[in-house]
């Protein structure tokens, strides 16, 4: 299972950023502070995008700019679409993470590459449902943006 919030962020307020690398930064900040808030040392990558094992097939094994890491491997995934108006950002998070159909169309070898850079929520050890996490995350970025 997982849990998605979407946000959009007009241009022009503070927390948009025409950079758009760096426009990630304040909400991957934000939800990781929510999962270190929720017993998670959660962090936030920092460095350019980085193609996973598959080439980008499964794209939470790779990793973005500001997406949330717990010891190297994603916990939150994040992107963005932008137009004049704003930035809209869409973020996930696993309770655990797992190829689904996915696993059919990479080898083994890359089906455990993959495994060993993503992780949910659950696998960390937090107990929250979907419902409950989404709305931890949201409340975070309501009342806790970090810039």
């Amino acid at each position: 299972m997982s849990t998605w919030l979407d946000l959009f962020v007009p241009a022009g307020d503070p927390l948009w950023h025409s950079d758009v690398g760096k426009a990630f930064h304040w909400l991957g900040r934000t939800l990781a502070a929510a999962f270190s808030d929720a017993g998670v040392p959660a962090s936030v990558h920092s460095g350019p995008y980085e193609a996973g094992p598959s080439d980008g097939l499964v794209c939470f094994a790779s990793l973005g700019p500001g997406e949330v890491v717990v010891g190297g491997r994603k916990l939150v995934g994040i992107s963005q679409r932008r137009t004049r108006e704003g930035s809209r950002f869409q973020c996930i998070a696993y309770d655990r993470f797992g190829l689904g159909p996915l696993a059919s169309v990479v080898d083994s070898a890359t089906a455990a590459q993959v495994r060993d850079r993503a992780v949910g929520w659950a696998d960390l050890g937090i107990t929250a449902s979907p419902t409950d996490m989404a709305e931890h995350m949201a409340s975070f970025i309501t009342t806790h943006s970090i810039d």
